[in-house]
């Protein structure tokens, strides 16, 4: 008992650590003037302690606030995982800000406040908890889209704040029909309660919300304008994190379900989003809004996974951190080389190979990685997803994949072409520092091909994790 107590407070010190941080880069440089301009090193500082505390669990699942929040092995990866893109995400931003200086502390509140809502997300038993810790998530993501108060920033805030509420509007509808009809809205009780068409209307209403968060089509709308629109950093971070928080819940929501009008519901979006993602990408022109159909597009390989059962749940958690590794080093490329405010065109990548050859080297191997070429890490979370729905039936899903798999290759493979194919242009101003860019380009680097020349570890480690879901 004392073992588990002891773990509980360990455990919790780090949200709480980031909660004091935040408000520590809000309100500290306010009174001390040698603080400004430091929030980034204070940040940054914050997130490394916090993962000092993050444990081994022990054998159990604890429940925290009256069975609210439960912390499991599952809980624990999800938190490394996101202290880990909350760490490159700021190391990103103290390289070149993403908020004007009079709105730096703004800017690390504001994205403490939201890696705490995923926090909180992952480790929710509850609708009503899920719902609470959505919004902690969702609303300092608007704010940081347009944190620049540049008119595609404002733009992209906009577009993303109208849909987001849009989504979370139909996610509490949906559990309000839900509390009508359970007596308790934990998802061990919604698994086990009667099945009626209001309650599937409730529940329809509650994926729908949350394939908002994913990007799955048709609710994929915001996606484009508001990678396009925000800062690079922040684009990124919406990537990874904000992606894998909806991927989450949805595969609860998926997991209640052993068949029936969900999982056909489900098949359906996966299979659109696959084939509209793939086919959009292919006349984008801009790069951070190639990634940004990119991003839909992956979603749908995700989404195949929940078809493949507990095998499908392991593929899910390692294919995050691998997917969140390729897109974080792929925007910090764009984010090198970005000159305005929606960062840099494709062709604007020409002659890289001669200006910039390990730039040039690192965004080939994120594409790749993303497109799923072997040895690459990106190959094998394909591989393990792909084999997973195979495995439980769902042969035709896997087959569209397949197919839009190979569509990709063709604009992943045109980044590269330019890359290499291309001679810069006239008049190229010099090549600039990187500065702390360049440690998160060769850190991603070297993960994508580590994660799949090495992949048991990780693998193993998602399949530990997925045991306590």
């Amino acid at each position: 008992m004392n073992d588990l107590i002891a773990y509980a407070a360990t455990a919790l010190s780090g949200p709480l650590l980031l909660l004091l941080a935040a408000f520590a880069c809000l309100l500290l440089p306010l009174f001390i003037k040698a603080l400004r301009g430091t929030q980034g090193l204070l940040a940054l500082g914050a997130v490394l302690v916090a993962l000092t505390f993050l444990r081994r669990p022990p054998a159990a699942e604890l429940a925290f606030f009256s069975g609210a929040l439960l912390l499991s092995p599952l809980s624990a990866y999800l938190w490394a995982f996101a202290l880990g893109v909350l760490a490159l995400v700021i190391i990103l931003s103290i390289s070149k800000p993403a908020a004007p200086e009079e709105s730096q502390g703004e800017y690390y509140f504001l994205l403490f406040m939201a890696s705490l809502g995923f926090m909180a997300l992952v480790t929710a038993a509850d609708l009503f908890t899920v719902f609470i810790s959505l919004e902690l998530l969702s609303l300092p993501v608007y704010a940081l889209a347009g944190i620049r108060r540049s008119k595609p920033g404002i733009e992209a805030a906009y577009k993303y704040f109208m849909l987001g509420a849009f989504g979370s509007g139909m996610t509490v509808m949906g559990i309000a029909v839900l509390n009508a009809l359970y007596p308790a809205l934990t998802f061990a009780a919604l698994k086990a309660g009667p099945a009626s068409a209001l309650a599937l209307a409730g529940f329809v209403l509650v994926i729908s919300g949350f394939a908002f968060k994913t990007a799955l089509v048709p609710f994929h709308m915001w996606v484009p304008d508001a990678y396009e629109g925000a800062p690079t950093q922040i684009s990124a971070f919406m990537g990874a994190l904000v992606k894998a928080g909806g991927v989450i819940v949805l595969w609860r929501l998926f997991s209640l379900f052993s068949g029936g009008p969900v999982h056909e519901i489900f098949w359906w979006l996966t299979a659109i989003t696959l084939a509209a993602a793939n086919l959009m990408a292919l006349a984008q022109t801009g790069l951070k809004r190639l990634l940004a159909y990119s991003s839909i597009a992956h979603a749908g390989y995700i989404a195949v996974a929940f078809f493949g059962g507990q095998r499908g749940f392991e593929a899910v958690l390692y294919y995050l951190p691998v997917y969140a590794m390729a897109t974080i080093g792929a925007f910090a490329v764009a984010l090198a080389l970005e000159k305005g405010e929606k960062g840099p065109k494709i062709e604007d990548l020409a002659g890289l190979a001669k200006t910039r050859p390990w730039l040039a080297a690192a965004m080939s191997a994120f594409m790749f990685s993303l497109a799923g070429v072997p040895p690459l890490a990106g190959f094998f979370a394909k591989f393990y997803v792909f084999s997973a729905t195979v495995a439980a039936g769902y042969t035709s899903l896997v087959v569209i994949a397949v197919i839009m798999s190979a569509v990709s290759m063709y604009y992943y493979l045109r980044v590269t072409v330019v890359m290499y194919m291309k001679p810069a242009p006239a008049g190229q101003p010099a090549v600039e520092p990187l500065g702390p860019i360049a440690l998160v380009v060769g850190l991603m680097t070297a993960g994508v091909i580590l994660a799949g020349v090495f992949s048991s570890p990780l693998l193993a480690l998602a399949a530990e994790a997925a045991r306590w879901f």
